[in-house]
């Protein structure tokens, strides 16, 4: 589905599904070079169970042409923009990994319907190594090569992923070198230079959910402490033998580590 915003648009995925009035909305984004592919399966999965899906890909990502922003709180608010225009009269849940995280953190900061945040491998400060900065800045292909390394387990890079002919690190390297020049610097500068992340933490109102990765090493699952101390009684889940990527990593586990986390925020929403 494609929107229109600001003489721009937004691509939103919605899992197969027109979207339903009166039904709550789960909003998935993803992080940095990347789109909202990384999703799929996921949105699917909700789109099948009476939620209306925005899985979006990101302004200067994917299919959206809205220009590339630099910093997370200018995602976010395009990002509540957008869901502004859609039926959201039965309140949002807030879905990032990553780079993503950090914005849906922000969104539900910011929008005053937000149901519940799940926030996927993410931590705070999310700081970014000068060695990422400078190739990215560089566009150099080295920028991905690190990112793939370290954002897969070991075994990741192994093989042996539980989806028939799925090799976890080369569909992400595949997808971030799909992403124009500039936007891995722009993503990546954006997660370093982010510095509301505690305030944002302390303001969020909805239930929060965090689901990390043992074996992350992209965002070492210590890094999601200072998020964890500033939440109100946050639900955690460690998921064991994965690493960043952990939707292609251990989509099972994930999966329902995510399903816990959106029923819990939804029995708390129902006042159960």
């Amino acid at each position: 589905m494609i929107v229109e915003l600001n003489g721009k648009q937004m691509y939103v995925y919605t899992g197969g599904e027109n979207h339903l009035p009166g039904q709550p909305l789960i909003c998935f984004i993803h992080g940095a070079s990347m789109d909202h592919t990384v999703w799929t399966l996921f949105a699917r999965y909700w789109a099948k169970r009476g939620y209306n899906i925005a899985s979006i890909d990101l302004p200067g990502h994917g299919q959206s042409t809205v220009e590339l922003p630099t910093t997370i709180e200018q995602s976010a608010n395009i990002v509540c923009q957008l869901i502004e225009t859609l039926a959201t009269d039965n309140g949002v849940h807030w879905v990032g990994h990553s780079m993503g995280s950090l914005v849906a953190l922000e969104c539900a900061r910011k929008a005053n319907n937000s149901n519940g945040l799940v926030m996927l491998g993410t931590g705070y400060p999310m700081t970014v190594g000068k060695p990422l900065l400078d190739s990215a800045l560089a566009n150099d292909h080295m920028a991905i090569d690190i990112v793939s390394l370290f954002g897969h387990s070991f075994g990741s890079q192994l093989g042996g992923n539980p989806v028939a002919g799925v090799h976890a690190q080369t569909l992400a390297e595949r997808l971030m070198e799909q992403a124009p020049d500039g936007v891995m610097y722009a993503d990546m500068n954006a997660c370093h230079t982010y510095d509301q992340g505690e305030q944002a933490a302390k303001a969020v109102r909805c239930p929060v959910g965090l689901i990390l990765g043992e074996l992350d090493m992209m965002t070492p699952t210590r890094a999601a402490n200072s998020l964890i101390k500033n939440f109100d009684n946050p639900l955690v889940i460690r998921i064991a033998d994965c690493g960043h990527m952990m939707m292609t990593e251990k989509p099972e586990l994930t999966h329902r580590a995510l399903r816990d986390c959106i029923e819990a925020a939804a029995k708390a929403s129902a006042g159960q």
